[in-house]
């Protein structure tokens, strides 16, 4: 089982078939973005009609990270960057390809350990309610992007927060695809650790929230990732 676990799944099958980068790259992520978008926003809906927080997850330091309304534009970058790295990223070689295979696995575990969690241990985001307050008085364009979101994500499904774990991984694939181009490594790290800090100026996450979403792929990462990758190091010496 656990070499089927660290294997490759046979979900790519579609995928494999395409000849060219760009439409590799695009049938996985036509098979991943269907398949987390439906378990996040079923869990999102059932967290919320439970209308059950199991507890409160919230520090201190919640109280005194101010809520910044212009990071969303920051906070929206997991659509626009990270989710479609690998466009951006992604060589035109077979070792890229599975290892694009190994990360996509990777991002539903992620989700599946995720909204089990959700589920299971519900915690009502109730910081929202600053931002609520702030954005009630500043009508046009930001005030449009919260009202937006605030629609799509009910204040539930709060840790370990996706928008970490998910951006994390990806970070962590085009920093394999950028070797030896340290400039676009340090730069997508950093992006990502801004857009990860974003959950919290946007009143949308908890820091624990942030914490365990990092703790999450730190486990994935030693349980999964690294052991798949170890195993395309294998077969490519052997073969």
């Amino acid at each position: 089982m656990r070499e089927s676990f660290i294997g490759t799944w046979p979900i790519w099958n579609i995928a494999q078939r395409q000849e060219s980068r760009i439409g590799f790259v695009l049938a996985v992520g036509g098979l991943l973005i269907p398949i987390l978008s439906v378990l996040y926003l079923a869990t999102n809906r059932i967290a919320a009609s439970m209308e059950y927080s199991g507890w409160d997850p919230k520090f201190g330091l919640d109280d005194q990270i101010p809520f910044i309304a212009e990071s969303i534009f920051i906070y929206n970058t997991l659509f626009w960057l990270f989710i479609p790295l690998p466009l951006y990223c992604m060589p035109n070689t077979d070792r890229a390809r599975k290892e694009l295979m190994v990360f996509g696995q990777a991002m539903i575990v992620v989700h599946l350990v995720s909204c089990v969690v959700f589920i299971v241990s519900p915690a009502e985001v109730y910081l929202r309610d600053v931002a609520i307050q702030d954005m009630a008085s500043r009508p046009g364009l930001l005030s449009e992007m919260y009202e937006l979101l605030w629609i799509l994500d009910k204040p539930y499904n709060a840790w370990p927060s996706l928008h970490v774990s998910i951006a994390t991984v990806m970070t962590l694939f085009a920093i394999r695809c950028w070797k030896g181009r340290a400039v676009l490594q340090w730069g997508i790290g950093l992006m990502c650790v801004l857009m990860c800090l974003s959950i919290m100026t946007t009143k949308q996450h908890f820091a624990w929230d942030l914490i365990t979403g990092w703790i999450l792929v730190a486990g994935v990462w030693f349980l999964q990732i690294r052991p798949s990758l170890n195993n395309l190091e294998e077969a490519a010496i052997s073969g």
